[in-house]
């Protein structure tokens, strides 16, 4: 897992430093950045133990995949 993320780290700082950014760069950042929120809404929702932050990490945890959901189906849209 570490190595994954290490690779989209050096990926983006590559794009970020570009001067080659469009709209497909944009995208995947947008998609990175929101696959990153829904493994941090899910590491949440494992260490939540009080009710009412198990209650806001499920909320978090189901508004960050469906992002990523949304994200990933526009891109595979523009593609084709």
């Amino acid at each position: 897992m570490t190595d994954w993320l290490t690779n989209q780290t050096r990926s983006l700082t590559q794009v970020f430093r570009s001067k080659d950014r469009n709209e497909f760069n944009d995208d995947y950042l947008a998609l990175t950045e929101a696959h990153r929120e829904w493994l941090a809404a899910r590491d949440f929702f494992e260490q939540a133990t009080d009710p009412d932050l198990v209650d806001y990490a499920i909320l978090s945890l189901k508004a960050a995949e469906r992002r990523y959901v949304y994200l990933w189906k526009r891109m595979k849209e523009k593609e084709v």
